[in-house]
């Protein structure tokens, strides 16, 4: 079993199903005390099933602030143990429940009466009172909108295809950067002669000058509560991502609030052998992403406060935490002035940016700006940060249908909100805003490209009987306006990788095969589908060969026939290494591919891009494997695990190293501390690292050279 703990690049959104509670007689009531316009009230009855009648005879109405009764319309939910109020404009209500509005009488029925307010959204954050009613309004959309549809699963990763441009050849590997020139971290780098490994909680410097007689020379544990995630070099300076997480006593109560944070620890590494801490930078928030550019450093996470305490009357503290070990010892809420709101949003999340220039590192200011709206994936190009999230619609049932299993308040389609903000080494600007329809898979679906931001979705879901999927190709300008589109690819499939490539696009979608497209996007206002590649198994990582070649990793697949429902079924086989010639872009075709192990097989670069070893000059692609065999449908046997070393060429592809360790009799899976993690190299010597060590080849003859372990 796994022991390795992920932290995520990939940031999730926790819907909470919250309320006050306030007691009437014997009967419980739950309900905010604040709506936003155009949004539903919702008072949810703790006992008791309200009778749908009720909602029509008078038993159940709603009073102005002058005790009028006002037109509003009132819903269920499925349960019928909630009341929905809707269409009322900006002002002060009361809904009033008669005693008689029970399916079934009871001495604990009583009438009852519930006051709350409809306010208009905040616009802009001056003052803690106006963070205290953002979050009040936006605790009533939660209420009612927890039983959300799940979404589908689908894998991630972190990055963007930039150009063929970005695959230059060095004397020790660089990380596999989405965009040339934007450093993202990874877990493992190097400087030409030290190799900095995250190994758990700890960095470990590997001196490998003589890849015959390497040796570990330092060590750095961090604390158990910190857990470290990327490792970037500049220079002599080596940034260490972790995250944190530190606790508070809450004002007036006898338990504590747990704060996760984002940080940055920079260490002076002119004296490898003698890492020195110089200082320690951090805000609140799981990381959606890190980059470097040029000098300037950027951080972006996002957060959520505990904003329901408030309906308990806690005094909590709303604001985002910022860390500097320059000008304090522990976090501190971030000011007030350095606040905004996404226009229009609602949503009671955080999105924090933070720039730093690196010249002069020690004494230069942090500069943060934090954002009330959420972010989950995260592109960077040289000019802006674009920051994407999903959005789901809720909508009211329409007036005609009163049926109570109607009156489920169900999310409509999911669609992507964009932000973009425009950097200018630490100055950050949030500059254009725009929504399409469907959801990102991940940053390889996003790209700008002279002055033009291309984004790739899928609408609806794939999967099922009733599978609604489609695909879709949105270009932007740079105001996020749409200029040009492609819709509805590939229906009732979904997006498994997308690459973008100067003016062109290549998309795959999977379903049974794998349809890669070509796409032209060289006139933003008309792009259009060239060709298009029908093959068994689908690529979940793309990756540039040449401007006409591409490679693509994933699985291999078939299709089966259920012995139970009779009914076709896809199975996910070994491993797929495969080249495809688009140099006839109307007839893409597969010029060759690897099968690599059985049912089960998996690497990290599939869902992992940094995880690709790339050594231009000799041609080679290399990748962590553990290998698995299938015994039968429902059994896999473990053959080993290493790493191999493809040498990929416009002619083809060939295994040039298969360092992959068999496994031992008594072995049932691999032991995670011997999975080979990254794979560099520097010189004429190839490393791979794992939780336990690492162990040097030779680049040519991939002879093992020597191990070190890490635990010794």
């Amino acid at each position: 079993m796994k022991k390795g703990r992920t932290i995520g690049t990939i940031f999730t959104v926790a819907i909470m199903f919250i309320a006050t509670l306030a007691l009437f007689g014997n009967q419980k009531v739950y309900a905010t005390t604040s709506v936003l316009e155009g949004q539903p009230f919702y008072v949810d009855f703790s006992e008791g099933i309200i009778a749908q009648a009720s909602l029509t005879n008078g038993k159940v109405y709603v009073t102005d602030a002058s005790g009028k009764k006002v037109n509003a319309r009132l819903t269920l939910n499925e349960a019928a143990n909630a009341i929905i109020v809707w269409d009322l404009s900006i002002g002060e209500y009361t809904l009033h429940v008669d005693k008689g509005a029970y399916k079934k009488l009871s001495l604990n029925n009583k009438k009852k009466s519930v006051e709350f307010n409809v306010v208009k959204a905040v616009e802009q954050i001056k003052s803690t009172k106006d963070l205290v009613t953002y979050f009040e309004t936006v605790l009533n959309n939660q209420n009612f909108g927890h039983n959300r549809v799940q979404e589908e699963m689908m894998e991630t990763s972190e990055s963007r295809n930039d150009s063929v441009a970005s695959n230059k050849s060095s004397s020790h590997s660089t990380t596999n950067n989405q965009v040339e020139g934007i450093e993202e971290g990874d877990i493992v780098v190097t400087d030409g002669r030290y190799i900095y490994s995250i190994i758990e909680n700890e960095l470990v410097v590997t001196d490998a000058k003589n890849p015959k007689n390497m040796k570990v020379v330092a060590k750095k544990k961090f604390k158990e509560n910190q857990y470290l995630t990327k490792l970037i070099l500049h220079n002599s300076l080596l940034i260490v991502a972790y995250d944190s997480y530190e606790e508070r006593p809450l004002k007036g109560k006898d338990y504590m609030q747990s704060t996760s944070l984002s940080k940055f620890a920079f260490f002076d590494v002119k004296d490898a052998q003698n890492p020195k801490l110089v200082r320690e930078i951090g805000q609140e928030g799981n990381s959606a992403g890190i980059r470097k550019q040029g000098d300037v450093l950027y951080m972006v996470t996002n957060s959520s406060p505990n904003y329901w305490l408030l309906r308990e009357g806690v005094d909590v503290e709303l604001r985002p935490y910022t860390y500097d070990s320059n000008i304090q010892n522990t976090s501190q809420p971030m000011p007030i002035e350095k606040i905004s709101i996404f226009p229009g949003n609602t949503e009671p999340n955080y999105t924090t940016l933070s720039a730093i220039d690196l010249k002069d590192f020690a004494k230069n200011e942090v500069k943060t700006e934090s954002y009330l709206g959420s972010g989950s994936q995260l592109y960077m190009s040289p000019e802006a940060i674009y920051v994407t999230a999903p959005k789901y619609d809720f909508v009211a049932p329409a007036a005609s249908k009163r049926m109570v299993t109607d009156m489920m308040i169900m999310p409509a389609a999911s669609n992507t909100q964009i932000y973009k903000f425009a950097v200018n080494q630490t100055a950050i600007k949030l500059v254009a805003q725009a929504e399409v329809k469907g959801t990102t898979l991940n940053q390889f679906s996003m790209d700008e490209y002279n002055g033009y931001f291309r984004i790739a979705t899928t609408e609806g879901f794939a999967w099922g009987r009733n599978a609604d999927s489609k695909n879709h190709l949105f270009i932007l300008d740079s105001n996020l306006k749409q200029v040009g589109a492609l819709t509805d690819l590939a229906r009732g499939e979904r997006i498994f990788s997308t690459r973008f490539m100067g003016d062109k696009a290549y998309l795959v979608t999977f379903k049974e095969v794998d349809p890669l497209f070509v796409i032209d996007v060289a006139n933003p206002a008309k792009p259009k589908v060239l060709g298009e590649l029908k093959i068994p198994g689908f690529s979940n990582y793309l990756h540039p060969l040449d401007d006409k070649h591409l490679i693509g990793i994933g699985y291999d697949t078939e299709i089966r026939m259920s012995e139970y429902t009779k009914e076709p079924f896809i199975v996910t086989k070994g491993m797929k290494l495969a080249l495809f010639d688009v140099s006839d872009l109307a007839y893409p075709k597969e010029k060759s591919a690897v099968i690599i192990g059985g049912r089960g097989t998996y690497s990290e670069v599939q869902y992992d891009h940094k995880a690709l070893l790339r050594h231009i000059e000799k041609g080679y692609y290399g990748f962590p494997v553990s290998l698995y065999e299938e015994k039968n449908a429902n059994e896999m046997i473990y053959k080993g695990t290493g790493s191999q070393v493809y040498e990929v060429t416009t002619q083809g592809i060939k295994l040039k190293a298969d360092l992959i360790e068999p496994a031992q009799s008594s072995e049932m899976y691999e032991e995670w501390d011997k999975t080979v993690r990254r794979m560099i190299y520097i010189d004429d010597a190839l490393y791979t690292i794992s939780q336990s060590g690492v162990v040097s080849y030779d680049l040519n003859t991939f002879e093992k050279l020597s191990t070190v372990n890490f635990t010794k």
